[in-house]
């Protein structure tokens, strides 16, 4: 089965290296991005989970003929819903937790940027398991070593640029980027920022609520702790069924 698709990457950044972490702090730093994935992905109905990879969701969603606006400019509004759901969990995390170890102090130095392309790709089935191959997917990966020089954006190829509509075409910069592999490729960038729209309300601290969180971070390491459960950093990719 092939296609044209719109792929995006969601890629949180900005925990210092994990394997210099004690081992507690490890399992609390997973237990928080877990938790901040889970929270973009639930965001974006419309965008399929592909894979989990480290500490990045890989999503997608296939372009009927003659929709790739309309596709692009739903997956924008997912990306900037992922960003808002993402920063929301984030000061949850940081107004509830009490937890002094270095995975749970560095919350909210995390930041999320996005990349975003649309091409065509190739369903590849091994055994019971399917995935996503081709160039484009390499391309999308590739953007996510880019020269962007702020920490939160939307990166998007020129095919995504072009379907874009003017409240993103606005506010966007270009910038022309050499991809291992690929060669001259040509980019847009743009502050998610700027249309994400009215701040976050605060989370309201109380103590059950900080019971409550406390708690289930503990509880939700336990396994890691115990060794029953590996970081998905130090599993590398996850894969997810293609429906």
């Amino acid at each position: 089965m092939t296609g044209r698709a719109l792929l995006v990457i969601a890629d949180i950044g900005g925990y210092t290296p994990f394997m210099r972490l004690h081992r507690t702090s490890l399992a609390h730093a997973q237990d928080v991005v877990a938790r901040l994935l889970e929270a973009m992905i639930d965001a974006a109905p419309n965008l399929s989970l592909l894979e989990v990879e480290g500490d990045a969701a890989f999503l997608y969603t296939w372009t009927p003929d003659g929709q790739e606006a309309s596709t692009v400019r739903t997956g924008v509004d997912q990306m900037v819903a992922m960003h808002r759901a993402f920063h929301m969990c984030q000061q949850h995390i940081i107004a509830l937790n009490t937890c002094s170890c270095e995975g749970c102090r560095q919350a909210g130095r995390l930041r999320v940027k996005f990349v975003a392309h649309l091409g065509d790709v190739a369903v590849q089935r091994v055994k019971h398991s399917a995935k996503l191959a081709g160039l484009d997917v390499i391309l999308v990966h590739r953007m996510l070593k880019n020269a962007v020089p702020i920490p939160e954006y939307l990166l998007l190829s020129e095919a995504v640029f072009g379907c874009s509509d003017e409240r993103v075409r606005s506010r966007s910069k270009a910038l022309t980027q050499e991809l291992e592999g690929l060669g001259i490729v040509p980019t847009y960038f743009m502050d998610v920022t700027e249309i994400v729209g009215d701040a976050r309300p605060d989370p309201a601290v109380t103590a059950p609520g900080r019971f409550r969180e406390n708690f289930g971070v503990v509880l939700r390491s336990l396994p890691y702790l115990l060794g029953l459960k590996r970081p998905r950093h130090a599993l590398g990719l996850t894969s997810h069924a293609v429906p």
